[in-house]
């Protein structure tokens, strides 16, 4: 009767914990609508919200995957039910935060017992970062629901292989791979654990088991491949874009963080344009997205041959900012998003306490958590897999499926120590907790991003508002006033908002700094509008230098040279222009206008 009763009071606690979870994200998604960052406008985000757009209209695309195409498909589907409805997404991922409670409870209630389960569950419905990320358009928000639901089934597998256990591990570990690809080395390496377990051990289930997660597995990632071949014409496993990435963990400029590559926009689709620009420009051919991919991923490989201490002390500062307890971001930063939303402001618990309770149930698990060398295996692969690329805090989450259950494992453990008078073990689990405090507090991250400030201010400029987009930007500039972007773009601001006779200190500081082909561009804009035609010619000339398949560069030369007389070679480098980009729809009207002068002339 007893443990009837203890039985039945699980469900009530996780029912507690659900509905907690719910009442803090939906109070954080209403303080959440006066930030800047409410509506998906920059980078991932943005194009994530592009692409599912194009999706839910049915247009498919002709090229390969320039991106895990899974989170899109799953926003084009909620566009086309909801009728584009922002907010629609934004519950419904605070539903699959939801799932994700449940399935926490479920990994501890493995890992442990029904307690472990309870215990991660309130955790997960009251960790501060998970409000902030759940509303913003990012893959590892289903990913941290299906990497969870993959390690559960991989776990039932282990305990009792059967190939309908299987073929459920195989179908969510490739829905996960399809938003994170970080856990492909595990899939490999779970899968020769069958295979072995089977041939040695003579073990008919393990063998079907094997079989079962291989076909499903393969099944489930088939469609981004073959959507690659058919509709893209090149043989791209998943995405082109990880050679890139590979490239911008390793190189002379990297430091653990995303740092865009010299002559790499740092925008998503001028990342693609320019990245596949540089290679072919460096080759002299046109290229497909895969040699692409490789160019960039050999450049990577000359840096590690050629520096091979280097990429050492890269990959150990990159699994410790894995582990650090900023919540730093290349998108949106959940630090910064505190300026805006009141509610996160309040002392939510966060990494630098998951973290520390993290180790402490390292240190206890040994001889007592159960599936222990599958949930390390798991965790370092996937660790290791971040590390050779770059690291951003918001790849955590596809691990807390398994970090709440680990850490509530070891805070328990370490209570129950504390309760019974093991002072040994104690005092062990103890220096186990300082541990992981001195780990996740090392100062390697830096306490607030200019980055974040520009890309406030970038918000503000794309939806047309750039009087508050400007304070912004003289913020940043404030803080780092040697920041080239924050110089343009204040630069831009002041002449989208009438301004432009105050914009040309902001356009030579930010040439000054970073002779980009953009600033130079802007520059030479400026010198046009000023009618000084012959600097705003040798503006546009130094930009094409820099980027030769700049489309609105050779435009704005073609003027210079159309407002000179010169119509030969204006319609030159307007035809250059529609060239590189044939949908350029001012390139395509001014040379209409040119040519109409010229015949009438």
């Amino acid at each position: 009767m007893k443990n009837a009763k203890s039985r039945s009071r699980i469900p009530r606690a996780l029912f507690l914990a659900l509905g907690l979870a719910l009442f803090l994200r939906s109070v954080s998604l209403f303080f959440s609508r006066q930030s800047p960052f409410y509506e998906p406008v920059l980078l991932d985000p943005g194009y994530y919200h592009e692409w599912a757009q194009r999706l839910a209209r049915g247009d498919f695309g002709s090229g390969v995957f320039q991106g895990l195409p899974l989170y899109p498909f799953f926003l084009a589907a909620c566009y086309r039910v909801f009728g584009g409805s922002i907010f629609a997404v934004k519950i419904i991922q605070i539903l699959l935060g939801l799932l994700a409670v449940c399935l926490v409870y479920l990994i501890g209630k493995k890992l442990d017992g029904p307690k472990t389960g309870v215990v991660a569950a309130f955790f997960a419905a009251l960790y501060g970062p998970l409000f902030f990320y759940e509303g913003l358009w990012i893959a590892e928000v289903p990913g941290l629901a299906l990497y969870a639901a993959a390690f559960y089934f991989v776990c039932e597998t282990t305990e009792a292989p059967s190939a309908k256990r299987a073929v459920l591990a195989g179908i969510f570990l490739a829905l996960a791979v399809l938003t994170k690809a970080g856990i492909l080395l595990f899939a490999v390496l779970w899968a020769c654990f069958l295979l072995g377990k089977g041939l040695l051990g003579a073990d008919k289930a393990c063998l079907r088991a094997a079989a079962a997660f291989l076909a499903a597995f393969f099944l489930t990632l088939a469609p981004a491949p073959l959507h690659n071949f058919i509709r893209g014409k090149d043989a791209v496993f998943l995405t082109a874009h990880g050679g890139l990435n590979f490239y911008i963990g390793n190189n002379p400029r990297a430091d653990g963080f995303f740092v865009r590559p010299e002559g790499v926009g740092g925008n998503v689709e001028a990342q693609i344009e320019d990245s596949k620009a540089l290679a072919e420009r460096a080759l002299g051919r046109s290229l497909r997205p895969s040699e692409v991919s490789r160019w960039w991923a050999a450049r990577a490989r000359d840096f590690i041959v050629g520096d091979p201490l280097r990429f050492l002390r890269l990959v150990a500062k990159k699994t410790l900012l894995f582990f650090s307890a900023g919540e730093f971001s290349d998108i949106e930063d959940y630090r910064f998003e505190k300026r805006f939303n009141a509610f996160l402001r309040l002392p939510w618990p966060d990494f630098g306490w998951l973290g520390p309770l993290f180790f402490v149930g390292v240190f206890a698990a040994p001889g007592r958590l159960k599936f222990s060398k599958t949930l390390f295996a798991w965790t370092a692969s996937y660790v290791a897999a971040v590390a050779l690329f770059f690291v951003s805090a918001r790849y955590r989450l596809p691990l807390l499926g398994v970090f709440f259950p680990v850490a509530s494992f070891g805070a328990i453990q370490w209570w129950e120590s504390l309760r019974r008078a093991s002072w040994g073990r104690a005092a062990f689990l103890g220096g186990a907790f300082l541990l992981g405090v001195g780990l996740v507090r090392l100062p390697l991250v830096p306490p607030e991003s200019v980055r974040d400030l520009v890309n406030a201010g970038d918000v503000y400029l794309k939806k047309g508002d750039p009087a508050r987009a400007l304070p912004f930007y003289r913020e940043a500039i404030g803080q780092d006033p040697r920041n080239a972007k924050a110089h343009l773009a204040a630069g831009v601001a002041l002449t989208l908002a009438g301004k432009g006779a105050e914009a040309g200190e902001d356009y030579r500081k930010s040439v000054a700094l970073e002779p980009s082909a953009d600033a130079y561009n802007n520059l030479g804009l400026w010198h046009e509008s000023r009618g000084e035609i012959g600097e705003a010619e040798r503006c546009f000339k130094k930009a094409i230098e820099l980027k030769p398949h700049s489309s609105q560069a050779h435009n704005n030369l073609g003027m210079v040279y159309a407002k000179k007389g010169d119509f030969e070679s204006a319609t030159e480098e307007l035809e250059t222009s529609l060239k590189i980009n044939p949908a350029g729809r001012r390139a395509q009207a001014n040379l209409d206008l040119l040519l109409r002068r010229r015949r009438s002339g």
